[in-house]
Order: structure tokens, then sequence, then C-alpha cells
């Protein structure tokens, strides 16, 4: 670990990092964050001999909520041995580090015939922005970084808190590229009062008409529809390959975490009615991610009961009929069986966001590449993930 950072470069400003085509340097002593505790305990650090760097070696994962120390140069080694890539036991274990803390990005290194099966497991079982995919044996596919993504050549880049948390911190997790004016615009209600169920295109979905034409709310039932439309287009050919040139993408939106069967909990309080429910559910019963939603519905509220089972929806959407109290110790005490849990907002009813905004409140989305130019391989193997998010046709 000392060895790694003996050629940092340290750059004293921006311009002279730019004047001397110096990507890698360290803006050494900057003052925008604390000094990481130094010692020998497992909490604290240790700093480089020359460099303003400061690392700490472990075999533990490092703890949640993790301080990222911005703008400094702090790194957390952890040394674990897998067997090999098949050791479910601690690729789940990291996985599930991934899934609290939701950095941006992953990356995979290792023997070409290890990386694949390695990287997919850990893209399947997490809800990360950016995977990156390389070797340590083969001259074509190099080492992966975490820090590399191309927008500009479909390699999608975003930010997502921990999806848990994603209300505390962002209307919408921003994602680039996309329009910047989307994030501030809605349908108006005229226009979606103007669609109905007869305009949800293709085959098989006489089950969504079914569970749209069950609103009360033209608006609601027209929003409905246009985010039924929007998937549909968005996994019509899903995932989509880049066009960079020295690598090779696929990006696209995905299902949650295929991991430990976790769900996303939509709880629905006395009061909530079925148009406010519908919105949010949609996403997941219209695509191959309705085994990984649950409803919650207090039992005082026997109209949506009963809507969810005149709609159909109950047949196939696992509904909880439990108290407010049973619902809140449920989702703490079985935390790591729900990727996400929700409280569906009521008499919200004529705010309609964007589709693609919306949508990202439900789903990760993002890219997953190889270091490889025109690697053929690597798309056959990775496009065949049920992690790709596909319609729902019965």
């Amino acid at each position: 670990a000392e060895a790694m950072f003996d050629d940092t470069n340290a750059v004293p400003n921006a311009p002279d990092a730019l004047r001397g085509g110096m990507f890698d340097g360290i803006f050494e002593n900057h003052m925008g964050n604390k000094i990481p505790p130094v010692g020998s305990t497992p909490e604290e650090y240790t700093k480089h001999s020359t460099n303003d760097v400061y690392y700490k070696v472990g075999t533990d994962m490092p703890p949640d909520d993790i301080d990222e120390y911005w703008r400094k140069a702090v790194v957390d080694i952890t040394a674990q041995s897998p067997t090999s890539s098949a050791d479910d036991d601690r690729v789940n274990d990291l996985a599930r580090w991934l899934v609290r803390n939701q950095p941006i990005s992953l990356a995979v290194n290792a023997p070409r015939s290890e990386s694949f099966p390695l990287g997919r497991k850990l893209f399947e079982r997490t809800g990360l922005v950016v995977y990156t995919v390389g070797s340590t044996d083969t001259e074509d596919a190099p080492p992966a970084m975490t820090c590399q993504a191309r927008p500009q050549e479909a390699e999608v880049f975003g930010e997502f808190p921990p999806r848990k948390s994603l209300g505390m911190y962002t209307a919408y997790p921003v994602v680039v590229p996309s329009s910047t004016p989307s994030y501030d615009s809605s349908y108006t209600v005229q226009y979606l009062e103007g669609l109905s169920s007869g305009d949800i295109a293709g085959e098989g979905m006489e089950y969504a008409r079914k569970a749209v034409d069950a609103s009360s709310d033209p608006s609601t039932r027209g929003y409905c529809v246009e985010l039924i439309n929007y998937l549909a287009d968005a996994t019509v050919d899903n995932p989509k390959r880049g066009f960079g040139t020295s690598r090779t993408a696929l990006w696209g939106l995905e299902r949650p975490p295929l991991l430990d069967d976790a769900k996303t909990c939509l709880r629905a309080d006395d009061g909530a009615e079925y148009d406010d429910v519908l919105p949010t559910l949609v996403p997941f019963y219209v695509t191959n991610a309705r085994s990984q939603v649950e409803l919650s519905v207090d039992p005082s509220n026997g109209g949506l009961i009963d809507k969810l089972k005149e709609s159909g929806i109950d047949a196939s959407v696992k509904v909880t009929v439990e108290d407010s109290a049973k619902y809140q110790n449920r989702m703490e005490t079985e935390a790591d069986k729900y990727y996400n849990a929700v409280t569906v907002p009521q008499g919200e009813v004529g705010q309609y966001p964007m589709a693609g905004q919306f949508v990202s409140l439900c789903f990760p989305l993002g890219h997953v590449k190889s270091t490889m130019s025109g690697d053929d391989e690597f798309v056959e193997y990775f496009k065949k993930s049920d992690k790709w998010l596909k319609l729902h046709t019965e």
C-alpha cells in the first residue's frame, strides 16, 4: 500500500495541474476537509511517508456511513481472499455493503475468465450506476479504474443516494446525459386526460389495461398509460450498446438488485386510495420486476383492498394487510429483506413528473462496460443478465 502511492504527484492548484497535464495530481494539504485520524487502531489510518495520502488495511469492509474525506486522498483497503469468483458468501457480503452504501462506481479486475462471472454477479446483486470490468491477464482488456465514465459515448453516469434514503437528498437522481429542464417539468392534465387504456401499445397488455381502467381519475389513468408506454419503448431493446471506440458499454434500465429476494415495499396507510398507489406500482407491475414489489395496506383501508382485487393486481403482487406499527417494526427488524420502503403519498393526484424521472425513483439505471474495445464476448455475456428491465406480457 505504501509503495502504491510513492509516485503520487502533488499540485498546488488546478491551473498548474492543467499546465502539467497531471490528471492524477493531489491538492496537497487541501483544507476542504479534516485530516483523518492517524494511529494503529482499526479505526485509524497510516500517513504515507512523503505524500499527503492516508490509507489503512484490514480484513473487514469499511463501516457503513463511511467518512469520505472529500478532496483528501484517503483509501480503505479490505484484504480478503475469496477462493474463486464462485465464493458466494463473500461476494454477497460485498454486494450487501454496496447496496447499503451506494458508491457511484465499481471496478472488477481478475483474470478474464473470472472477471466476467464475478462482474455479472456483482452487477446483478447491486444497484450502482457505473460498473467497469477489466482483466489482469489480457493486454487488450487492461485493469479497470473506478473513475471512468464517458457520457458522450453512452456510458451513463449519475449519482444515487442509498435507495431507502433517496428522498432525503433529492427529488430525482441526476443522470448524465439527460435533459436538464425535464427535472422540473410535468405533463399537463389536459394531455393526460386525452389518453386511455386503449392507448397502451403492444400485445399481451390486457392485464395492464384492466389495472388502469380501475382508476377513477382520468389524469391518473393517462399518467399510468404514459408510464407504461415509456417503459415499453425504453425496454424494447434493453440493454443498448454504447458507441465508444476504446471500450465497450451496455446501458439501460435495470431491475432492483437480485439479492436476498429483497423487495420494494409500498406502504398505503389509512386513507390512501387506489389512484395514490397505482403510479408507483405500475413500473413494477408491468415489468419483470413485479416479483420484487410488495404492498403493505392498513387493515382499515377496505376500499383499497377491494380495488386491488377488482383490478387483478392482488393475484400477482403480494399484499400484506397490517397496521402502521407492525409495518414499521417489520421494516426495522427485516431491513435486509427490503431494498426500498416507500410510503405512498396521499392526495398528490395532479402532480405528474416526466416518465423518465419518475421511473428513476423505482429502478437502478446506468451502464456496465469492458475495458476492451469491440468486446463482443462481453456484450453477449452481460446482455443475457436477468438484471435488465423487460416488459411483462401475458
